[in-house]
This record gives C-alpha cells, sequence and structure tokens, in this order.
C-alpha cells in the first residue's frame, strides 16, 4: 500500500489540492449563490474527470469503475447542495 501510494504520490496530492481548491471556492462565494452552485458543480465535474483519467492511464477503466465514480460524484454533489443550498 506505501509503495502504490509513492508511485502516484503527485496524482493523490494533486487530487486533494482540487477538492480542496473546490471547497475553499464554496466558501468564498458565499455571497452569491448562483457562483456557489456553478463552484459545486465545476469541483464534481473535476472529481470525475480526475478520476476517470487515472483510471484510464493507470489501471484499467472499465464500465463498472465508470459507474461507480458517476455515483460518488452523485453523492458528492447532492450533499453538497444539501448542505451549501438553501
Amino acid at each position: 500500500m506505501i509503495v502504490k501510494a509513492k508511485k502516484h504520490f503527485w496524482y493523490y496530492f494533486s487530487f486533494v489540492a482540487l477538492q480542496l481548491l473546490g471547497l475553499w471556492l464554496v466558501m468564498a462565494l458565499s455571497f452569491d449563490r448562483q457562483l456557489q452552485l456553478t463552484a459545486i458543480f465545476a469541483t464534481t465535474v473535476f472529481y470525475l474527470f480526475w478520476a476517470l483519467l487515472h483510471q484510464y492511464v493507470h489501471h484499467h477503466l472499465s464500465p463498472k469503475i465508470v459507474t461507480e465514480y458517476v455515483l460518488m460524484g452523485s453523492l458528492g454533489l447532492t450533499v453538497s447542495l444539501v448542505l451549501f443550498g438553501s
């Protein structure tokens, strides 16, 4: 597990950085509901893109994996909309 984490360190680092940037944008844009929703949707799209790209490059991208990531992205989007939506 540690060897795998070291091998993909920059991927994991950039993935966490993008998610934190998305969270920061959502919090910073709380004054404008439309921009905040845009940041939530953009973070979800970047999550899906980054995860699927990683699977494509380093592993085997299959319909099962795509479905799994889409469902997790949908769950994250739903939770975000409940927490930050009105």
